[in-house]
């Protein structure tokens, strides 16, 4: 009995010791862009190279990684698209250049992937542009990912929005560095739309536009630990272009914004289409010489061709708790709500907001608002109950 035990014993180790080293789905397997020809020093363009490689490890039955070494590659626009075979990670430890004069799209686009880690590395739009122009990629682009994450990654001098995602869920974008020069025109650092289920952590915006913006199908976002400067704040909207258009369940937190030209702002446009924008917390946010610190504006117009009047778009349930510090401007909070919706639900608690150049009190300015508020008021609120 004693020998017959000892054989069972030596025969599950070895089992456990087959399952452990055979190689299969549980492998991890590391794809070098170096092994597919890509030529260092940013003159050469590498994106077929850089295809390739990628080829391979969507379709490594387990776990894969794309090794992009240290060094400078050029690139033109690639797409890299799943679904792919398992998890794969885009691990950056180089930079990556676009060519000068881009037009299209966007330059870089990982698409239907379930399973994705962009990790490090710099990404570098060779931008931004002197002017506005139409046909301007968007830098980095996440369409249709799920259960995935962008950490430790820096985006640069984009032509256009840094990092959109569109029709994404469940995504964690976790210490990572956007920076633009604050004239460049319409380079948003974060762009989302459709998509839920999104985190924005520890992350360094500065631009010549929303740090953040959170457009039509915005649902369930956090962004926490934010730092905003320069730029045009963390926004949400515009909202009002198409039927029912909703951003919901959103959580600022812990954000600091300096030197920018709004703060939080929530925007739609006055037209005949519906939407909403609710159960939306601003907590812990600390201002430092900020145009518009809290603003609604619901007659928004980016150009002098736009329809005045009310919005259709509802803003309810939207609580501001702890916000603080500077304005550049005497009018530091402007609820401007639409006369035919009512914001309703506006909460205001502790809110201390003053003139940067003299600590002095500062003003509030409102119109079909309807909440309440409570604890320090500075300025003092003018909010209907």
């Amino acid at each position: 009995m004693k020998y017959r035990m000892k054989a069972m014993f030596f025969v599950y180790i070895l089992l456990l010791a087959t399952i452990s080293f055979t190689p299969g789905e549980c492998d991890t397997k590391v794809f070098n862009l170096k092994d597919y020809g890509a030529i260092q020093g940013g003159n050469v363009d590498i994106s077929q190279a850089l295809l390739k490689a990628w080829g391979d490890a969507c379709n490594w039955k387990g776990g894969s990684k794309l090794e992009v070494p240290s060094a400078t590659y050029l690139v033109n626009p690639v797409i890299l698209k799943g679904p792919c075979r398992g998890p794969i990670e885009f691990h950056n430890s180089g930079t990556l250049k676009g060519p000068q004069g881009l037009r299209g799209d966007s330059w870089i686009e990982f698409q239907y992937i379930d399973g994705l880690t962009l990790n490090g590395g710099v990404f570098d739009g060779q931008g931004p542009p002197k002017q506005a122009a139409p046909g301007l990629p968007t830098l980095l682009r996440f369409t249709f990912i799920t259960n995935s994450r962008a950490q430790l990654v820096k985006l640069i001098n984009s032509q256009s929005t840094h990092f959109h995602l569109f029709g994404c869920k469940q995504i964690v974008i976790d210490q990572i560095s956007i920076s633009s020069p604050e004239n460049s025109p319409n380079t948003d650092g974060i762009k989302i739309g459709e998509s839920n289920g999104i985190d924005i952590l520890k992350t360094n915006i500065e631009s010549g536009d929303d740090c953040v913006a959170l457009i039509r199908g915005s649902k369930d976002i956090t962004v926490s630990g934010v730092t905003c400067g320069p730029g045009h704040g963390i926004s949400i909207g515009s909202l009002g272009e198409s039927e029912n258009e909703q951003v919901e369940h959103v959580v600022v937190r812990q954000c600091r914004l300096f030197d920018t030209t709004n703060g939080l702002r929530i925007k739609t446009k006055a037209s005949d289409m519906s939407g909403t924008v609710s159960n939306i917390t601003y907590q812990d946010i600390s201002f430092r010489n900020v145009d518009n610190p809290i603003v609604f504006d619901q007659n928004y117009c980016p150009s002098r061709t736009c329809r005045q009047g009310n919005s259709r778009v509802q803003i309810k349930d939207i609580k501001f708790i702890n916000v603080h510090g500077t304005s550049k401007i005497n009018t530091a909070v402007v609820l401007q709500c639409s006369g035919s919706n009512p914001c309703k639900g506006i909460e205001l608690k502790d809110i201390n907001i003053a003139y940067y150049k003299y600590q002095a009190s500062t003003i509030s300015n409102c119109s079909n608002v309807h909440g309440q508020s409570s604890g320090i008021q500075i300025p003092k609120p003018c909010i209907s109950v």
